[in-house]
């Protein structure tokens, strides 16, 4: 039924990903899915920041982002699963979005907190994810 599934990951709140990643997990087995695990840096292609950052710090900081997304993978993903990591910079929820087009994603698996206080005040890349998205996505809160 899934060929490719996505899974967001904020490295900064992998315990709230948990749920997420056990049914990624779950449903790329049961379906032989890629699973597809994506991160973004937000951030250096705003001018006020950028200006301030040489590109080459903006490369170190995306390299490193990829080889802690990488290890990440190898610590929570069994064996024989097939999956593919990659990690972008710039808008959350817009980079997201890009991803789902370009890796043919048919089903998105996201992680999100159960506040409706954070919704209404800082907005909220998974309900920005399921309001723009062309494709089935699964909330796991």
């Amino acid at each position: 039924m899934y060929k490719n599934i996505l899974l967001p990951v904020d490295l900064n709140e992998t315990a709230l990903a948990q749920k997420a990643i056990d049914t990624a997990i779950f449903l790329a087995q049961s379906n032989n899915a890629t699973l597809h695990l994506f991160t973004v840096i937000p951030g250096f292609n705003m001018p006020i920041v950028s200006n301030h950052f040489p590109t080459e710090v903006m490369r170190e900081a995306l390299a490193d982002l990829q080889t802690r997304l990488n290890e990440y993978a190898k610590q929570q993903l069994p064996e024989g699963i097939n999956y593919e990591v990659d990690v972008a910079e710039g808008k959350a929820y817009k980079k997201i979005l890009k991803k789902i087009s370009q890796s043919d994603i048919d089903l998105v698996v996201i992680a999100t907190h159960n506040s409706k206080l954070n919704h209404f005040f800082l907005g909220s890349v998974t309900a920005k994810v399921v309001e723009h998205c062309n494709t089935s996505v699964l909330v796991i809160k």
